[in-house]
């Protein structure tokens, strides 16, 4: 895919890619993924970063060099499947397609904002045959920004349903993509998850109970010496 310049408009015939879901009749590349096993030594770094690496800016970055990806993206939303809601993001994106991005409004267009917050499995982009007009635009314009062609999104969701994304950009030939997504996307399916837990617990305090009225008075009482028996009075 050639990418226009930040100044350039993209043409309507640019090569574009389209969101694949690895779901109904797998190809031969999905059923070795779906019986592959994470890489173990990786996946332990990875936890090690997680867990023990203060600032979410630098744990981010570190998953990427660990990765061997050109970006990483975790965008999570304290709102169900609204990925503008209570946003929380770390990404190793340039500033320029940062700001373009912004400018332009692509949250919009993004086929992965769209599409990876609405579902529950793993998706990657592929090559579209036909590409929309907007999206052939935005993808071009992401390229020629240093970001792309390929990409895979791991959505991960939590038991109160804070959703997130976990993304990475990947920039090499086509067989090292395919090669990439073969063998590592039971590793990154693992890292979304813990990375996931630790934001969640850190930003939106999931890991505290939520305890209704009623049953913040009855541990009340229950402190001060009362019995269930007596709380059934009440």
């Amino acid at each position: 895919m050639r990418g226009t310049t930040a100044g350039e408009a993209a043409s309507p015939c640019a090569e574009a890619y389209e969101i694949r879901l690895p779901m109904g009749e797998r190809s031969r590349l999905d059923e070795e993924m779906a019986t592959s096993v994470p890489d173990e030594p990786r996946l332990l770094e990875a936890f090690s970063i997680i867990d023990h690496t203060p600032e979410m800016d630098e744990t981010i970055a570190k998953l990427r060099d660990l990765l061997v990806v050109d970006h990483l993206v975790y965008h999570s939303s304290k709102m169900g499947a609204s990925p503008s809601a209570d946003p929380y993001i770390r990404l190793t994106y340039p500033a320029s397609w940062i700001k373009r991005y912004l400018q332009m409004g692509y949250v919009d267009i993004d086929p992965v904002i769209r599409e990876g917050f609405l579902r529950t499995l793993s998706v990657r982009l592929e090559r579209a045959e036909n590409p929309d007009r907007s999206r052939a635009a935005f993808l071009a314009d992401a390229l020629a920004h240093g970001v792309g062609p390929h990409g895979l999104s791991v959505p991960v969701q939590s038991k109160h349903g804070h959703r997130a994304l976990f993304s990475v950009s990947f920039s090499r030939s086509e067989d090292e993509w395919m090669e990439f997504v073969r063998t590592t996307q039971p590793t990154l399916i693992q890292i979304a998850n813990r990375l996931h837990r630790r934001v969640i617990s850190e930003v939106f305090g999931e890991d505290r109970p939520h305890l209704t009225t009623r049953e913040l008075e009855c541990l009340r009482w229950i402190a001060l010496g009362k019995t269930r028996a007596t709380l059934q009075l009440f």
